[in-house]
């Protein structure tokens, strides 16, 4: 599975448009979920830290995109 866009900045990773924060880390793997998690979203992934790769765990999001630095709602 290949992703648009996955960049990182202050602990929020930005995949697809999608926001993620970080849940928990160990040695290899940093494991996101969807910024909207407090809304049930139940979206998911896991970076691996030594390729800097991403996978999808969960790729159902239950919003739409959101600006990731404005918030704005995405026309997508």
């Amino acid at each position: 599975f290949r992703h648009s866009c996955v960049c990182r900045r202050n602990g929020v990773t930005i995949i697809d448009g999608y926001r993620f924060v970080i849940g928990t880390t160990n040695l290899r793997r940093t494991y996101l979920k969807c910024a909207n998690f407090r809304s049930n979203c139940r979206a998911r992934a896991i970076l691996n830290t030594d390729t800097n790769k991403v996978r999808m765990r969960h790729d159902r999001h239950n919003h739409s995109r959101t600006d990731a630095v404005s918030g704005r709602i995405s026309k997508k």
